[in-house]
């Protein structure tokens, strides 16, 4: 595969998809590839140390560890660390932007859906420094393709929320229609599954999609004890079926 040539001094959001590492783009692949540098999200995990799905899609791309960057990320709602962390890491990548060299930001999923890459790109633009985005599957897209559903047809409404804090949110959307995704489900918390069990929604839900651990289930008996994770999400409609 011939090799992509980069402009230097360029910023690069690139997108990773859901998690499985088949679902990389090969523009994504080359320009890993070819970067000088490659920055990726990590969360504190609860053992101790970092975690990242994004570093787990590099690996098994086989990309050089030896030029990734962490940028460290709380999970948190409370953004004032996140913050911080973003003008850290980029005042570092900065330094490289000057030298001319061609700098990648990671993010799993797609870099202009909720992304973690946001923060980087309007620094960049406030800089003066040229940037691109490449695009990749978010994880919505995954499910439905996972679930052999198509998630909208013909004239339909496709809406997509992230993070809602009730289920009212999630039912004014519905009652406009067509097919809802929400995304970053775990903010619901226990309010997910007796929400499920009142309505007559048809939905799908899924996690960790693409990723070790993946679950997919249309039974709400499935749920009940389930913790509902950072990286989950629920197709849904009022039609009585999940498409």
């Amino acid at each position: 595969m011939k090799s992509m040539r980069l402009d230097q001094g360029h910023l690069y959001a690139v997108s990773l998809g859901p998690g499985d590492p088949g679902l990389v783009t090969l523009k994504a692949l080359r320009l890993l590839e070819d970067a000088d540098s490659v920055w990726y999200p990590a969360t504190s995990a609860p053992g101790g140390g970092t975690s990242s799905i994004a570093l787990d899609i590099l690996h098994s791309c086989a990309l050089d560890e030896r030029k990734c960057r962490r940028i460290d990320l709380s999970m948190s709602r409370n953004r004032s660390d996140a913050e911080k962390e973003y003008a850290r890491s980029w005042s570092l990548m900065l330094e490289e932007l000057l030298q001319k060299k061609s700098v990648a930001v990671v993010t799993v999923g797609d870099a202009g859906l909720y992304s973690t890459v946001t923060p980087l790109l309007e620094y960049a633009a406030e800089a003066g420094i040229p940037y691109s985005v490449v695009a990749g599957v978010p994880a919505f897209l995954a499910a439905g393709a996972a679930a052999g559903i198509p998630l909208a047809c013909h004239a339909d409404r496709l809406t997509v929320l992230a993070g809602v804090g009730s289920v009212d949110e999630i039912e004014r959307a519905l009652a406009e229609g067509g097919t809802v995704v929400v995304m970053k489900l775990s903010t619901l918390g226990d309010l997910l599954v007796p929400w499920l069990e009142s309505g007559t929604i048809g939905f799908f839900y899924a996690e960790k999609v693409g990723m070790k651990g993946e679950f997919l289930t249309c039974n709400v008996d499935a749920l009940r004890s389930r913790k509902i994770p950072y990286f989950s999400l629920l197709i849904c409609s009022q039609s009585g079926k999940s498409s």
